[in-house]
């Protein structure tokens, strides 16, 4: 009976976990064709910014990308792979697990660097997500945006141009628009975030080296990619100052969230254990054996309680 009733339980729960995983599967569908068609230029401008003929800082030529979107977005997979690849080299272990719940190397420490990578990914999607709507109903001007758009109107001192249409048929529909699409940097944001995730990520979960400088290298290196990053938006006329700033800081709020509360300071001992399937069936069987004396039960003791005890800490651990 006690094999009958903890099939049942398991096909259960084997049912109930299509329902989330299709779910998430959708949501995250719809946020990637969200970011696509914000980056594509696709989705219509919500707000149609105006502009002061004589406004000197949306007057600047097109340089080019120092950080193309594409080396930009490519980094973001960064952080994933050398998450991997530190579990992997570095994981141990633990030496409080008793030996029916140990593991071997390559699962504990694939767990590992999966649990680390799906929170690092979620922060970093809803951070994409946020910035890709503010650009959206914000709609700032680039300092490229006259030469980009090359409105159908002619300027004359300091009058405001309220109404203009993008004359500009040289370039691709995705750039013209793209011209209207400035606060904040999501080059900024998306470099921060990354650079803050890992150095935080390097500090609480490699252990000690022999070595001094290696893990400060490492911390030093990604920070320096955060500020080159930052200040090509601005060299490059593709931001201004402001924009980069805000975008820094959203990605230091992203981060410093996902690290803290997301990660939880990167303290696997305060990660929470998903309930036992058994537990429930467990105390039915203490309970049956103590109330009717049958010699089917398993009461407290018993080597089927404690098989199945042994059962609940594998699928805790």
């Amino acid at each position: 009976m006690a094999d009958v009733e903890s099939q049942k339980i398991c096909g259960k729960a084997k049912s109930r976990i299509t329902v989330p995983v299709a779910v998430d599967g959708l949501i995250l569908v719809l946020v990637a064709c969200f970011l696509i068609l914000t980056e594509l230029g696709l989705l219509p401008q919500v707000v149609k910014r105006g502009f002061y003929c004589n406004d000197q800082s949306i007057q600047h030529e097109y340089k080019g990308d120092t950080i193309t979107t594409v080396t930009i977005l490519l980094s973001g997979l960064v952080p994933m792979l050398l998450i991997w690849l530190t579990e992997a080299l570095l994981y141990t272990p633990s030496i409080s697990m008793s030996k029916t719940d140990t593991e071997s190397r390559a699962g504990g420490s694939w767990r590992e660097a999966w649990y680390w990578s799906k929170k690092y990914g979620r922060g970093l999607i809803t951070m994409l997500v946020i910035i890709g709507t503010i650009k959206i109903f914000l709609g700032e001007l680039r300092p490229h945006f006259l030469s980009t758009c090359q409105p159908d109107v002619e300027c004359k001192g300091t009058e405001f141009v309220s109404s203009y249409t993008c004359t500009n048929s040289e370039e691709s529909l995705y750039f013209v628009r793209d011209a209207s699409k400035s606060f904040p940097s999501g080059h900024a944001a998306m470099s921060v975030f990354e650079a803050i995730f890992l150095i935080w990520y390097l500090e609480k979960r490699v252990p000690r080296l022999r070595t001094l400088f290696t893990i400060p290298l490492f911390q030093m290196v990604l920070m320096c990619w955060a500020v080159f990053c930052s200040l090509s938006r601005i060299t490059d006329n593709r931001h201004h100052w402001w924009d980069v700033l805000a975008g820094t800081i959203a990605g230091s709020i992203a981060a410093f969230m996902t690290c803290l509360f997301g990660c939880q300071n990167f303290d696997a001992s305060k990660r929470k254990r998903k309930t036992s399937l058994y537990t429930d069936h467990d105390h039915k069987l203490i309970n049956s054996g103590s109330g009717g004396g049958g010699g089917g039960a398993a009461t407290l003791g018993t080597p089927l309680h404690k098989e199945e005890i042994n059962l609940n800490n594998v699928i805790h651990a």
